[in-house]
């Protein structure tokens, strides 16, 4: 089960958190920050195209 989130940065809801999941990274697309759902720490790390257009495939599958 997956809800929506908003980031802690931009406040856009462009990721989404899996409910099932203890630990995850979620990115976001807009402001380019991964935020760990864990331990709410932030990691600013350059979200590269190629990346994200791999991720939306993942997505498809």
């Amino acid at each position: 089960m997956k809800a929506p989130v908003p980031c802690f940065e931009c406040g856009t809801f462009t990721m989404e958190l899996d409910l099932t999941l203890d630990h995850q990274h979620l990115a976001c697309e807009r402001c380019e920050r991964i935020w760990c759902a864990r331990c709410l720490g932030r990691f600013e790390v350059k979200i590269s195209g190629e990346w994200l257009k791999r991720q939306r495939a993942a997505a498809l599958n």
